[in-house]
Protein backbone atom coordinates (compact mmCIF):
# COMPACT_ATOMS: atom_id res chain seq x y z
CA UNK A 1 0.00 0.00 0.00
CA UNK A 2 2.83 2.62 1.02
CA UNK A 3 5.15 1.78 -2.54
CA UNK A 4 1.48 2.43 -4.18
CA UNK A 5 0.98 5.60 -2.57
CA UNK A 6 4.60 6.19 -3.34
CA UNK A 7 4.33 5.51 -6.94
CA UNK A 8 0.99 7.86 -7.18
CA UNK A 9 2.70 11.17 -5.62
CA UNK A 10 5.78 10.89 -7.42
CA UNK A 11 3.35 10.84 -10.52
CA UNK A 12 1.17 13.55 -9.51
CA UNK A 13 4.87 15.67 -9.40
CA UNK A 14 5.81 14.58 -12.78
CA UNK A 15 2.07 15.31 -13.86
CA UNK A 16 1.82 18.68 -12.79
CA UNK A 17 5.21 19.44 -13.71
CA UNK A 18 5.03 18.32 -17.25
CA UNK A 19 1.84 20.10 -17.83
CA UNK A 20 3.54 23.48 -16.61
CA UNK A 21 6.37 22.59 -18.80
CA UNK A 22 3.83 22.25 -21.66
CA UNK A 23 2.88 26.29 -20.68
CA UNK A 24 -0.54 25.26 -19.28
CA UNK A 25 -1.43 28.35 -17.28
CA UNK A 26 -5.27 27.89 -16.44
CA UNK A 27 -6.12 27.86 -12.70
CA UNK A 28 -9.01 25.38 -13.84
CA UNK A 29 -6.09 23.32 -15.08
CA UNK A 30 -3.62 23.14 -12.67
CA UNK A 31 -5.58 23.66 -9.37
CA UNK A 32 -6.84 19.93 -9.71
CA UNK A 33 -3.26 18.70 -10.53
CA UNK A 34 -2.13 20.58 -7.39
CA UNK A 35 -4.73 19.26 -5.37
CA UNK A 36 -4.48 15.70 -6.18
CA UNK A 37 -0.63 15.79 -5.55
CA UNK A 38 -1.55 17.51 -2.18
CA UNK A 39 -4.18 14.42 -1.71
CA UNK A 40 -1.93 11.74 -2.02
CA UNK A 41 1.11 14.02 -0.04
CA UNK A 42 -1.22 13.81 2.65
CA UNK A 43 -1.95 10.44 2.31
CA UNK A 44 1.83 9.07 3.18
CA UNK A 45 2.48 7.19 6.28
CA UNK A 46 4.76 8.83 9.11
CA UNK A 47 5.42 12.51 7.83
CA UNK A 48 6.50 14.86 9.57
CA UNK A 49 4.34 18.21 10.65
CA UNK A 50 6.24 20.74 9.10
CA UNK A 51 7.08 18.70 5.98
CA UNK A 52 8.37 21.01 3.05
CA UNK A 53 6.93 19.76 0.38
CA UNK A 54 3.22 20.07 2.17
CA UNK A 55 3.64 23.53 2.36
CA UNK A 56 4.93 24.07 -0.77
CA UNK A 57 2.17 22.65 -2.46
CA UNK A 58 -0.79 24.05 0.19
CA UNK A 59 0.77 27.95 -0.47
CA UNK A 60 0.50 27.51 -4.13
CA UNK A 61 -2.80 25.71 -3.69
CA UNK A 62 -3.98 28.95 -1.43
CA UNK A 63 -2.50 31.19 -3.57
CA UNK A 64 -4.88 29.55 -7.01
CA UNK A 65 -7.94 28.77 -4.51
CA UNK A 66 -8.17 32.61 -4.63
CA UNK A 67 -8.05 33.00 -8.53
CA UNK A 68 -10.96 32.49 -10.76
CA UNK A 69 -10.77 29.22 -12.82
CA UNK A 70 -10.65 31.58 -16.28
CA UNK A 71 -7.47 33.48 -14.71
CA UNK A 72 -4.18 32.39 -15.98
CA UNK A 73 -1.16 32.59 -13.83
CA UNK A 74 1.53 34.56 -15.93
CA UNK A 75 5.17 33.00 -16.82
CA UNK A 76 6.65 34.70 -13.65
CA UNK A 77 4.25 32.50 -11.76
CA UNK A 78 4.20 29.24 -13.65
CA UNK A 79 8.52 29.48 -14.05
CA UNK A 80 8.20 29.66 -9.59
CA UNK A 81 5.86 27.15 -9.28
CA UNK A 82 8.08 24.55 -11.29
CA UNK A 83 10.71 25.74 -9.33
CA UNK A 84 9.28 25.02 -6.26
CA UNK A 85 7.95 21.69 -7.51
CA UNK A 86 10.77 20.50 -8.47
CA UNK A 87 12.32 21.69 -5.30
CA UNK A 88 9.87 19.68 -3.34
CA UNK A 89 10.06 16.68 -5.52
CA UNK A 90 13.63 16.59 -4.54
CA UNK A 91 13.06 17.02 -1.02
CA UNK A 92 10.48 14.29 -1.31
CA UNK A 93 12.92 11.99 -2.55
CA UNK A 94 15.55 12.78 0.04
CA UNK A 95 12.92 11.59 2.59
CA UNK A 96 12.58 8.67 0.90
CA UNK A 97 16.01 7.87 0.73
CA UNK A 98 17.07 9.05 4.11
CA UNK A 99 13.32 6.43 5.07
CA UNK A 100 14.74 3.40 3.42
CA UNK A 101 18.15 3.93 5.80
Amino acid sequence: ETAITVAETAERFITTMDALKLETSAVDELQPLLSDLMNALTKLPDIPNEFEPNRIVQSWLQKLNLMRAVDEIDETDSRQLYMDLDSAYQDFKRYLEDKKR
